[in-house]
């Protein structure tokens, strides 16, 4: 047997098989959008995510999962067809889904809901996951008591002690009582407004501070100098400033005092449960439960990270979700390596199913291509005339380019393999001449294991390798045989069964 037979043999089994593995690829695909199995894969992964791999965590990440879901960004993800037929439709494909889980005991990884997205963005992601761990309300939580307890308890409370010290040494109970009453209603009015979100935290600190100085001003105005009591008062009110606002931009310091940075935030949130703090008070009103021990370890790791590249408090978040996005897109790369391994071992199953089904003996059709010069010489011709080298490949078969080029090519690769079926059978099928040639074959065969079987499984494997892999081989091998010499025989009038 030369070269040339042996191209075409190859030829007539890549020929084969890239018919199979269009089957093969539109019964997976089919298979996949009835169970959900891309949706349910990314659910799992986000839980794996969570939990770390950790069973003792399973139960909190899987919480967690289900409260990203439930959130507004990542349910609008999840695109559902409207109409009466798509609705039936799509109902069909949940009683479907219900049964498998029933018959494979599996649970409903979404919960309530019947379906969810099959792809959510890393920015999606970590948004959501901010969101329910609520970090920034948390931020505005902590800054708000430390507000509060600078104005009471720094501020007024320290300004309270050193006015009654300045009305005892010189007889007047009522000193500058209306300007502290300003002051403290000036400083209320700060504090609601900060609460309120009319203003940010550099601004509340400017405003502070700019009401100290007005009341040294005020005290410096209506005090006598040369009371030695007031010369006091105005070094006790520069000491009070100095301590509340240090550093050469004093507004700075005291933002830096007030806003908790991402380590310290994190620390309310993967603290000991027997803390009061009013900070803890409300992340217990804004989470349910405790979080994955492994999440937060990841989330600590992430924070240092974070804290060694930001400069200040004010960006760490920003620079947290960045760091978020990328942890999310690492642990979906390895969740797509095993998704798509168990892909592969379903499309090996289906392919030796439907060679099985339709008795795609690779041992079979390799012997009847070599002695039956009609068979292979019609095959070869027919994909002679369909251009293999002009057709556009699909990048994948789960994913094909959606193209008026690429319909045109399948049309006419269609046409060609119903031509060449018409004209010869494919050493394929279940007729009786077949299926006689397999048992004399079979009975010379030394192997305790059926030589059809193991035919049958040589053939899956080789389909599940998919069809645009063996596109693009068949005009791999077509381009060196036309490059070569041509054989010079003719179909023979007869062919073997």
């Amino acid at each position: 047997m030369g070269l040339p037979v042996v191209l075409d043999v190859a030829l007539g089994l890549m020929f084969v098989y890239m018919a199979l593995g269009l089957i093969a690829s539109e019964a997976q695909e089919i298979v996949s959008t009835m169970l959900q199995w891309r949706a349910e894969h990314l659910k799992y992964s986000i839980e794996q995510l969570l939990s770390g791999g950790q069973s003792d965590d399973a139960r909190a990440a899987r919480r967690l999962a289900d409260r990203l879901y439930s959130s507004p960004m990542v349910r609008d993800l999840n695109y559902e067809a409207q109409g009466v037929i798509a609705r039936s439709a799509r109902q069909i494909l949940h009683g479907i889904g219900l049964v498998y889980r029933l018959v494979s005991r599996t649970r409903n990884v979404f919960g309530a809901q019947t379906s969810g997205p099959s792809y959510i963005p890393s920015e999606a992601f970590a948004t959501t996951l901010l969101e329910t761990l609520q970090l920034e309300g948390l931020q505005k939580s902590v800054v708000e008591s430390r507000l509060k307890r600078l104005l009471q308890e720094r501020i007024m409370l320290p300004l309270g002690d050193t006015l009654h010290t300045l009305r005892a040494a010189i007889g007047d109970g009522a000193l500058l009582d209306v300007e502290l009453r300003n002051l403290e209603a000036s400083l209320e009015r700060i504090f609601l407004d900060y609460r309120a979100g009319r203003t940010d935290l550099a601004q509340i600190a400017d405003r502070v501070l700019a009401e100290l100085d007005h009341f040294a001003d005020q005290g410096a105005q209506i005090l006598p100098e040369s009371y030695g009591a007031t010369q006091a008062f105005v070094r006790r009110l520069g000491y009070l400033r100095s301590q509340i606002a240090s550093g050469m931009d004093a507004s700075e310091g005291l933002v830096r005092q007030l806003q908790p940075t991402l380590k310290e935030l994190l620390s309310l949130l993967t603290g000991p449960s027997d803390r009061n703090s009013s900070e803890l008070a409300y992340l217990r009103q804004s989470l349910e439960g405790k979080l994955p021990e492994q999440l937060q370890e990841s989330l600590t790791l992430l924070a240092e990270r974070v804290s060694s590249r930001a400069q200040g408090a004010d960006n760490q978040l920003q620079l947290f979700q960045t760091e978020l996005e990328d942890w999310y897109n690492r642990g979906m790369d390895r969740a797509g390596g095993v998704y798509r391994r168990n892909s592969k071992i379903v499309g090996i199953l289906l392919g030796v199913a439907i060679a099985a089904l339709v008795n795609a003996d690779t041992f079979y059709m390799a012997s009847r291509l070599t002695v039956d010069q009609a068979v292979r010489t019609s095959v070869i011709q027919t994909l002679d005339q369909v251009s293999l080298e002009t057709m556009v490949a699909p990048t994948s078969d789960a994913d094909p380019i959606d193209t008026q080029s690429l319909s045109q090519d399948l049309q006419s690769l269609g046409d060609a393999v119903q031509t060449t079926l018409s004209d010869y059978s494919l050493p394929i099928g279940r007729s009786p001449n077949l299926l006689a040639t397999q048992a004399v074959l079979e009975a010379d065969w030394p192997l305790p294991i059926p030589r059809h079987w193991l035919g049958w499984l040589v053939t899956g494997i080789a389909v599940s390798m998919g069809s645009s892999f063996w596109f693009d081989a068949l005009r791999r091998v077509m381009s060196v045989r036309t490059s070569g010499v041509k054989p010079s025989s003719t179909p023979s009038s007869t062919s073997q069964s």
